[in-house]
């Protein structure tokens, strides 16, 4: 009887406290349970709760699709609680959203979008993050793991950044909302939905479940997650931790300090210029870097700029119609803001 009363303690004290005997006396903690949060941006009507609509892309559903791929993907690892702010087209407010989050207990919120500019120039992956303290941390921890699997699937990388508003607060609602309520969150930009780079990518079969896929074996990677269905194991997986900041890391604000050019070699049969160009920045990467050949008045599609050179070439095709032709580039930082170079008169072309 002594034996059956102290067998029936033990499984209540196992059950309470969440540790499991193993051999010998040896006693372990059980796994932790993750609870994850995923945001798909935008749903319901009128203008920003649309998202952007341009190619005939809808934001508000392409997250939805995204997400729902992304919670059927995670819960085929072990360990792991997933929720959805929305399963419909409904709006709700970025503070409900977070809101919710709370009250689930969610260890970490990933709110799902994608991207447009009004210039429609740019294009590529990008991840937002807070600019405070252990939130900023876990973020950029994330970021660059997401920033990583995402670029395997050919999606030009802008990078992991902040930004803060006028109030001195995270810029972004869903991740002050967050924030506010001792949650991590980040602003994954999966794409750029009008530009000619990333829409043909987008518009490829299975491309919205590949990104679920990507988003979940980014959190799986995150929180070492493990999946038997799977067959993959990332409870060893390392990665670089950013540190902790002592104050809010905020937005570049300012353009590239350097972007100068000098013409290497012209072709005269061809038309080709081979141009050298050195772009810097101090607070944040050159990332794109465009071309004109008349002077400025226009400019090509931005290009991929080999982000470990501060000094590289390229060719600039002039064509015959142009009789004076003068180089002039620009480079741009990841926040979008650019330098123009000294200009540059081509002779011999003609």
């Amino acid at each position: 009887m002594k034996k059956k009363i102290f067998a029936t303690l033990l499984a209540f004290t196992m059950f309470f406290t969440g540790f499991a005997p193993v051999k010998g006396d040896t006693v372990v903690a059980a796994e932790k349970q993750h609870i994850i949060v995923i945001d798909p941006g935008h749903g319901g009507e009128g203008d920003r709760n649309l998202g952007a609509q341009y190619n005939g892309l809808s934001e508000k559903a392409m997250t939805l699709q995204v997400a729902n791929a992304m919670k059927t993907e995670l819960e085929k690892y072990e360990n792991v609680t997933v929720y959805l702010t929305r399963t419909d087209d409904r709006f709700i407010s970025l503070e409900d959203r977070a809101a919710f989050a709370k009250s689930v207990n969610a260890e970490f919120v990933f709110s799902i979008h994608f991207n447009a500019s009004a210039e429609h120039l740019f294009y590529g992956s990008e991840v937002w993050t807070s600019a405070f303290d252990k939130y900023y941390q876990a973020g950029m921890n994330f970021g660059n793991i997401e920033s990583a699997e995402l670029a395997k699937c050919g999606l030009y990388q802008k990078g992991v950044k902040t930004k803060l508003g006028s109030s001195g607060n995270d810029y972004y609602g869903i991740i002050r909302h967050c924030v506010a309520r001792s949650m991590p969150c980040v602003i994954i930009e999966h794409a750029y939905i009008d530009h000619g780079y990333d829409v043909p990518l987008v518009k490829s079969p299975d491309f919205m479940n590949k990104m679920g896929v990507t988003d979940a074996t980014s959190v799986a990677k995150y929180f070492g997650l493990k999946s038997t269905a799977l067959g993959v194991d990332y409870s060893g997986f390392k990665y670089t931790s950013v540190a902790k900041p002592a104050s809010p890391v905020g937005q570049d604000n300012s353009d590239p300090e350097v972007c100068s050019i000098n013409v290497a070699a012209t072709d005269k049969a061809s038309g080709n210029v081979l141009v050298e160009m050195t772009a810097k920045d101090s607070g944040s990467p050159i990332i794109y870097f465009s071309y004109s050949y008349d002077g400025g008045k226009t400019y090509s599609y931005l290009q991929m700029w080999d982000r470990t050179k501060e000094t590289q070439s390229f060719n600039v095709t002039v064509p015959k119609s142009c009789q004076n032709p003068v180089i002039v580039c620009r480079a741009y930082n990841s926040y979008e803001l650019f330098k123009e170079s000294n200009p540059v008169a081509v002779t011999g072309l003609q």
